[in-house]
């Protein structure tokens, strides 16, 4: 049979497609463990975690917020590689033991050991956990999870909503859009997702905007490895919380100038990772709006 240049292009890359898929349906496990009364306990349960976060009650180090998604981090938390003024993968780093609240009971006696009776998850596996708290049209650009930080299998369980979990992806940005990916891998409500070999080390994984179509949040379990190398003390700065938390307020003039240039200071600082943006709005009491954009704390 003959084929041309393109045609046999695109034959070399379906049949690897193909080689791919059968790779990922072979390390991508799911499964159903929870009632929905459970589940309903357990999203009171993240929303009483949201409420202790928005009046200072959990460590500032726990919280990082980015528009449309907020991760609360227990046992460990970790430098993405921008974040510690290195580029790529391998130069993520854990934070200070400590520095992040420990693992809530709720999930320690009603996930993790109900996961390590069903032979979902190894026994003392668990060290980590975090908590991604999605709005509608929040995001996960397409990675790895740094292997040199996390043992495997990656597990999760998906609450509030359904949506999907895309491998494969790649995004583009200003705007914002994602190719399509080699496999849309269904996320429902409920379900607990666990990717080990080729789905959670060779390819990337992302949560695309157009898949979260409500609030949707996800508890990540995973393990830190002993020797993932780690930040030292002095490496994360403390900022007030209040601040952090900040998308836009209405100032007066005074205080909005003050309030910007502590802003840029904290920038200059490598406290502050992503832009500040000014908008005026100035109304006739004398107030100014003034909006940021993507605080994360480092």
């Amino acid at each position: 049979m003959f084929y041309s240049d393109n045609c046999y292009k695109q034959y070399l890359k379906s049949q690897g497609e193909k080689t791919h898929l059968k790779k990922l349906y072979d390390t991508i496990r799911q499964f159903f463990v929870f009632t929905d009364d459970t589940l309903r306990k357990f999203e009171t349960n993240v929303d009483e975690i949201v409420h202790k976060g928005k009046n200072g009650a959990l460590k500032k180090s726990t919280i990082d917020l980015t528009p449309l998604r907020i991760k609360y981090f227990f046992g460990e938390r970790y430098t993405y590689g921008s974040q510690n003024g290195e580029n790529g993968i391998g130069s993520e780093r854990l934070y200070p033991k400590n520095s992040v609240d420990p693992i809530p009971t709720w999930i320690t006696k009603g996930i993790i050991n109900p996961l390590i009776e069903a032979k979902i998850l190894p026994k003392d596996f668990v060290n980590s956990v975090v908590i991604n708290d999605y709005q509608p049209g929040g995001c996960i650009v397409s990675h790895i999870d740094p292997p040199h930080i996390f043992d495997r299998p990656i597990v999760s369980l998906s609450l509030f909503s359904d949506s999907a979990l895309c491998f494969g992806c790649k995004f583009h940005y200003k705007p914002l859009r994602c190719s399509q990916p080699l496999l849309k891998l269904e996320m429902p409500r409920g379900v607990v997702t666990s990717l080990s070999g080729f789905a959670a080390n060779e390819i990337t994984h992302c949560v695309r905007p157009e898949d979260i179509t409500g609030r949707r949040a996800v508890i990540m379990l995973r393990r830190v490895h002993d020797c993932a190398p780690r930040l030292p003390q002095t490496a994360v700065m403390s900022i007030t919380r209040n601040i952090s938390y900040t998308d836009s307020l209405e100032l007066t003039t005074e205080d909005f100038i003050k309030f910007h240039q502590t802003l840029l200071k904290w920038q200059n600082q490598g406290s502050v990772v992503g832009k500040i943006r000014k908008r005026f709005a100035k109304k006739k009491d004398g107030t100014t709006r003034y909006s940021a954009n993507c605080y994360k704390i480092v």
